[in-house]
């Protein structure tokens, strides 16, 4: 199950990278969210490879919903994160694979194909990033620490109340129009505290995993464990994990 994972995510970066510049159709889904043939096509990609090994399990995935086959398994899909970006050829986007058993994450993986960057994790067997081992910073003060969230500027009145609130207490912010980018550089250490309100399934289920893997913490806003569903949450290591809660009542 976890090597399907892995080959799907890899396969589908291959579909985003020989498109890259070359999108053929962008459509709209709802106001300021689109989609493009690149989009359906890596998701193609993805069912046809799971489809093969795995036919009778569920997928849930962001293009075409939700398959119910009643089974204990889920696929959780996100065939290109950071449409947005890719669209506008800027180069963060990615594709997430995670499976689920009875709604717990088991194994996860993020591929980052513009960087050849494969980020892998299984449940209580460690996070890797191609192949090496990765963990969570060790920051301890909130003052130092640097926050990622995703923002749509024009639907996103929640997260600018909540970013007002920290502003002052933390180091800095950044937005870079990807979760799964947000979640392998909060899981490698290279940022602190990862916030998302109102997000899919899709979009947290390979990358919340990899972060609690690399011995992160994960929970929605009032501390309670993070399931593979739509919400609000999140994730750090585990010295900032509670002061950061706090900041947000």
């Amino acid at each position: 199950m976890k090597s399907t994972a892995i080959k799907a995510a890899r396969e589908a970066g291959k579909v985003l990278m020989k498109n890259y510049g070359k999108i053929k159709f962008i459509k709209t889904k709802e106001r300021n969210s689109f989609f493009t043939n690149v989009d359906l096509e890596s998701e193609k990609k993805v069912f046809s490879i799971i489809r093969k090994k795995f036919p009778d399990h569920n997928i849930v995935s962001e293009e075409s919903g939700s398959f119910d086959k009643k089974s204990e398994y889920t696929w959780y899909i996100d065939p290109l994160d950071g449409t947005h970006n890719y669209i506008n050829n800027f180069p963060l986007f990615g594709v997430s694979v995670a499976l689920a058993k009875n709604n717990i994450v088991k194994y996860g993986a993020i591929f980052l194909p513009y960087f050849n960057e494969l980020y892998t994790a299984e449940k209580s067997k460690g996070a890797f990033l191609n192949g090496k081992r990765i963990k969570v910073s060790d920051k301890k003060n909130l003052e130092k620490s640097f926050v990622l969230t995703e923002l749509a500027l024009r639907r996103e009145t929640e997260k600018l109340r909540i970013l007002s609130k920290i502003k002052d207490i933390v180091f800095d912010a950044r937005v870079f129009g990807c979760a799964v980018f947000s979640h392998a550089y909060i899981a490698k250490g290279s940022a602190d505290i990862y916030i998302t309100t109102k997000t899919n399934s899709w979009d947290i289920a390979a990358g919340f995993l990899l972060i609690e893997e690399a011995n992160g913490k994960v929970t929605d806003f009032n501390n309670n464990p993070w399931k593979p569903k739509d919400g609000s949450y999140v994730a750090s290591n585990k010295h900032l994990h509670n002061k950061i809660l706090n900041a947000l009542k």
